[in-house]
C-alpha cells in the first residue's frame, strides 16, 4: 500500500510515483497469455524510460522498443540487452551508434529506408500498414493508409526478399479486440506465404482510464487462434499496458476558487507534468486524500499555467480538497513524465519507485538553474 501523504511530505510535489510490484504483475499477465508461443516482449520505451523502472523489466526478460538515441542509452542503463529500433525518421549517425553498441533488430518504415540496411546483419522487419481502423483517438491511431507509418500491405511484394519478417502496430489505447483480429489475419497470410521467421504485432492494449479497457480474456479467446496460424518468432510491444496503471502523479492543492457555479481546484502541476488531458481529451481518475467535508460539488482540477487548456480533470463531481493537501492522479505511469515539459519555466517533477516495501528516489526534481544550463 503506497502512503501518498508520506511520499509527498518527503519528496515534494509534483511527484511521479511507481509501484514496482504492479509492473511485474502486468508483465506476468502478458507472459501468461503468450506462454504457448515462441515470443519476446519488447517494452515500448516511449511510454516511460526511467532506467530504474527498466531494470525491473530487464529482470523479467523484456527487451526494449526504442525510437531515439536517448531511449537506447536508457535501455542500456536499465540492463536491457535485446533492443529493437522503430520509427520513421532514422538517421545514419544513430544507425552507426546503435550497431556499434549491439542493436539486434530494426523495423524498416518505408521502401526508401531499405537501402539504408543493405549489407548489415541486423534482423530486418518491414512495417506494413494493414489499413485497419483501431477505433481509438485519431492522434494515436496508426494503421490506416492515411497515416504516416509503414508501407501498404499490398505493395510489399517488391521487397519481399530483403526482409526477415513483418511488423504492424495499428494504434494505442485499443479496447476492442476486433481490429486486432482483422489486422493480424491480413498480415499472417503474408508471413506464411513467404515463410518469414519473425512477426512483430505491436502493442496498443488499452487500460482502464474511464471504465473501458482491453478484455484480455476475450483477446485470448478470439485473437490467439489467429496468431496460432503463425509458427515463427512473435514479438509484442506493450508500453502503456505495463507502466500506465503502475504510475501515479501526486499534486498539491494550492488554491480553491469558486466561479460560475463550480469550483476550480488549482494544483501545483498541470499540462506541464501531464499533457494527456489537453492533448487527447484523456480522462484520469483523481483521488482526494483530504477533503473539507463529505459534500460533493462539481470541480475542475487545473494547473498553474497560463493556458485555458491547463486541465488535469474537468467537471468532476467530488469532494472539495483542503488547501495544502494532496490529490492523486491515477493511471499516470505512461506518457506522463516522458511527455512533460518546462512550459512557463516549470522544472520537471521528481520520480519515486516503491518496490518490495522500499521507496527510492529514481529521478531528482529539476532545479530552476537546470533550465538554463545549455544557454549560451
Amino acid at each position: 500500500m503506497i502512503d501518498f501523504n508520506l511520499l509527498g511530505n518527503e519528496y515534494g510535489t509534483p511527484l511521479y510515483i511507481y509501484d514496482g510490484e504492479e509492473i511485474e504483475k502486468r508483465i506476468n499477465i502478458i507472459k501468461n497469455i503468450f506462454k504457448n508461443f515462441d515470443y519476446k516482449i519488447f517494452y515500448a520505451m516511449k511510454a516511460n524510460s526511467n532506467p530504474e523502472l527498466l531494470k525491473i523489466l530487464s529482470k523479467n526478460d523484456l527487451g526494449a522498443d526504442i525510437v531515439g538515441p536517448g531511449e537506447f542509452i536508457a535501455a542500456k542503463k536499465g540492463n536491457i540487452e535485446e533492443i529493437l529500433w522503430n520509427g520513421n525518421g532514422k538517421i545514419t549517425d544513430d544507425k552507426k551508434f546503435f550497431i556499434d553498441n549491439g542493436l539486434k533488430y530494426v523495423v524498416i518504415d518505408s521502401f526508401e529506408e531499405i537501402e539504408m540496411w543493405d549489407n548489415t546483419d541486423i534482423v530486418k522487419l518491414l512495417r506494413v500498414n494493414p489499413n485497419v481502423d483501431a477505433k481509438t483517438h485519431p492522434h494515436i491511431s496508426t494503421g490506416l493508409k492515411t497515416h504516416k507509418f509503414g508501407v501498404p500491405l499490398d505493395e510489399m511484394d517488391k521487397v519481399k526478399d530483403k526482409i526477415d519478417g513483418l511488423h504492424l502496430h495499428i494504434g494505442s489505447q485499443i479496447t476492442d479486440v476486433s481490429p486486432y483480429m482483422e489486422a493480424f489475419s491480413k498480415v499472417i497470410n503474408i508471413t506464411n506465404k513467404y515463410k518469414y521467421e519473425y512477426l512483430d504485432i505491436g502493442g496498443g492494449w488499452g487500460i482502464n482510464y474511464n471504465g473501458t479497457e482491453l478484455n484480455v480474456e476475450e483477446y485470448k479467446i478470439k485473437v490467439l487462434p489467429v496468431l496460432e496460424q503463425f509458427r515463427g518468432k512473435l514479438f509484442i510491444e506493450p508500453g502503456r499496458f505495463i507502466i500506465g496503471p503502475s504510475g501515479f502523479l501526486l499534486l498539491k492543492v494550492i488554491q480553491v476558487k469558486k466561479a460560475s457555479g463550480k469550483y476550480f481546484v488549482v494544483l501545483d502541476g498541470g499540462m506541464n507534468v501531464l499533457i494527456r488531458p489537453v492533448l487527447y481529451s484523456a480522462h484520469h481518475d483523481i483521488k482526494i486524500l483530504d477533503s473539507r467535508s463529505d459534500e460533493k460539488c462539481t470541480c475542475d482540477f487545473v494547473g498553474p499555467l497560463c493556458e485555458t487548456g491547463d486541465i488535469i480533470g474537468k467537471n468532476r463531481l467530488t469532494e472539495i480538497p483542503k488547501i495544502g493537501s494532496y490529490v492523486v492522479v491515477e493511471n499516470a505511469g505512461a506518457y506522463g513524465y516522458s511527455m512533460s515539459s518546462n512550459y512557463n519555466g516549470m522544472p520537471k517533477p521528481a520520480e519515486v519507485l516503491v518496490y518490495k516495501g522500499e521507496k527510492k528516489l529514481i529521478r531528482k526534481r529539476e532545479k530552476i538553474e537546470d533550465l538554463f544550463k545549455d544557454c549560451i
